[in-house]
């Protein structure tokens, strides 16, 4: 629903109203309105709490009410728009939590709501026990609730709890981060973030001088299943990929080993854990009440199989008697778990969870999943051209077709992070980088270079076309050998990656741009059109840049003597892109 009529001539009325004193943009007194509206408030007793003009450090506007001990923080958007909070959440995270409840330097420049808020924090220090942070837009909230890039943020800014544990001298004062519509309609439940399981005979180490904190004991494992039935993937988003193939041999392990415990009841539930390598979990908080551990923000860093392995067995042998009879025995299974009391989303935890999936191979797009870029090449997908992006290897397989229905993404395949850092590759030109992926995932500026902000603001559906071509590339590679002789033809076959390359150049520099995009950017389906077209495009453009440039005296003799490496060099394709802009006028274009 957009904004309405009703809403904007409110806000220009505000504006009117009040701008010659206070100054300021008109969309700063959305703040006001929202403010007065919810707190019953006039403008005059808002405007020290409201920040008209810029240097916000994340912060538009806060509010301390005695009376329920909360102290309220802002950030507001006159927009429909989720993703403009990105920013804001970045920079409350990077340096306003700390100019509120650190010990910042004095700063000119700062906008003078920051200094107004530390002067009544010190008179109301005492009475707040709960600090809220709002991002306030006019939005659909579900869609800010189901953003990846606002869930990494969020997670990130609700790490800086620490700050204000210090500042209050109370780690008992809850932080809440939350999304607010002002549609104003019901908020969506959020899920609950804090649980309670046995732990038991739990021991404990800790780095000294860096708060790193571990607690080591037993966790029965349906405990763990039950967070898992609770909070969904967000349970396994932290770790580096989702749960492998039901087919590995680790998971088929686990399911023989629970049917023995709970079907066939030859083994004793003890036993498990002494075959079990353990599970390891993140927390931002954890106490202990007798013999339980409450944990707040689980995150489960290692142990995806285990868990998913345990929903599988459950599913398949729904309706066994046995598995109703013996639920106790099921109960009684228990696995070794470590539990990190961190930031979830922070480097050390980060570090923590590389560390402890070593058991299975770790490729060096594993370790990128959680960045900060994946999470928003994923919402950018997902939002502007309905594609499911598996920045975690395995993820689109752990949703279910009902639910992949639910998200409104294409349920007959998702975009894969290895293949799409080689279609930005092919799209720069970077031939020699397609095949040395684990250089450029190891590499940053290699891959800051590949997976650019930039690509952030193109027409998603330019990635998706883009990407699609890789999924049909054996049909206009076929055509292309049709057409060429026998050495030319071999050289074909070992040039896959130029192909893909030149053919993206091809669809990008097409006059018809606008009618591919909208026939085949919001879908990986490979439609036979599709086919049609690439391999039209592949013989009426591609085949005679390919025979001229290969045909030159430079590339005659390795191809005489079957020398093939140069097929897969930048070289090549710089000039097989100046041809191909003089025999059909095309640019080297980007997204």
């Amino acid at each position: 629903m957009p904004i309405t009529k009703q809403d904007t001539m409110e806000l220009n009325q505000c504006h009117s109203d009040w701008s010659e004193k206070y100054s300021g943009l008109k969309e700063d007194y959305f703040a006001c309105l929202y403010l007065a509206n919810k707190f019953r408030c006039s403008v005059p007793a808002l405007a020290p709490r409201v920040a008209f003009g810029g240097n916000d450090f994340g912060l538009d506007a806060y509010h301390i009410d005695p009376a329920s001990k909360n102290l309220y923080l802002y950030q507001f958007k006159w927009s429909e728009n989720h993703n403009l909070f990105k920013d804001s959440l970045d920079r409350l995270a990077k340096d306003g939590m700390h100019r509120i409840f650190g010990n910042p330097l004095a700063d000119p420049t700062a906008n003078e709501l920051l200094n107004t808020l530390r002067a009544e924090l010190h008179e109301y220090r005492s009475a707040i026990k709960h600090v809220l942070v709002h991002f306030v837009f006019k939005g659909d909230l579900d869609a800010a609730e189901e953003s990846e890039g606002l869930r990494n943020r969020r997670e990130t800014l609700e790490g800086k709890a620490h700050l204000v544990h210090t500042y209050f001298g109370d780690t008992s004062i809850d932080v809440t981060v939350e999304f607010v519509s002002d549609r104003r309609r019901p908020p969506v439940p959020k899920p609950v973030e804090t649980f309670k399981i046995a732990y038991a005979q739990p021991a404990s180490v800790e780095v000294p001088g860096e708060g790193k904190l571990m607690y080591v004991g037993f966790v029965p494992l349906m405990d763990l299943v039950g967070i898992h039935r609770s909070l969904g993937l967000r349970f396994l988003d932290r770790n580096i990929r989702f749960g492998l193939s039901f087919d590995n041999a680790p998971n088929v392990r686990i399911r023989e080993a629970l049917a023995d415990i709970v079907l066939r009841q030859k083994v004793r539930p003890e036993v498990f854990a002494f075959n079990h390598n353990g599970v390891t979990l993140a927390a931002e908080e954890l106490t202990f009440e007798g013999g339980d551990a409450v944990i707040k923000v689980p995150r489960l860093l290692n142990g995806a199989q285990t868990v998913t392995s345990v929903d599988k067995f459950l599913a398949d042998n729904e309706g066994n008697p046995a598995l109703v009879s013996n639920a106790a025995l099921l109960g009684a299974v228990k696995v070794l778990a470590k539990i990190v009391v961190d930031d979830p989303s922070g480097v050390f935890v980060t570090n923590v969870t590389i560390c402890n999936n070593r058991q299975n191979p770790v490729e060096p797009w594993n370790l990128r999943a959680n960045d900060r870029i994946q999470c928003d090449l994923q919402d950018k997908l997902r939002e502007d051209a309905r594609v499911f992006y598996s920045r975690h290897e395995n993820a689109f397989q752990n949703h279910s077709l009902e639910h992949l229905d639910e998200m409104g993404v294409d349920a007959a395949r998702d975009i894969r992070i290895r293949p799409l850092a080689q279609t930005f590759l092919a799209l720069q030109g970077e031939i020699t980088r397609m095949s040395k992926l684990p250089d450029v995932f190891e590499n940053q500026k290699w891959y800051e270079d590949t997976f650019r902000e930039s690509y952030l603001q193109c027409d998603a559906r330019k990635i998706v076309v883009a990407y699609k071509v890789h999924l049909v590339l054996r049909d206009p590679l076929q055509r292309l050998e049709e057409r060429s002789s026998q050495k030319l033809a071999h050289a074909v076959g070992r040039a896959r990656n130029l192909v893909w390359a030149l053919l993206i150049q091809g669809v990008l520099n097409d006059t018809r741009l606008s009618v591919v995009l909208d026939d085949y950017g919001t879908s990986l389906k490979k439609e036979a059109s599709f086919r049609e077209y690439l391999r039209n495009l592949a013989s009426s453009k591609l085949y005679p840049i390919l025979r001229d440039v290969l045909g030159r005296d430079e590339y005659k003799e390795r191809l005489e003597n079957e020398r093939y490496d140069f097929l897969r060099t930048k070289d090549l394709f710089n000039h097989c892109k100046d041809a191909a802009a003089e025999k059909f006028g095309w640019v080297k274009k980007s997204l």
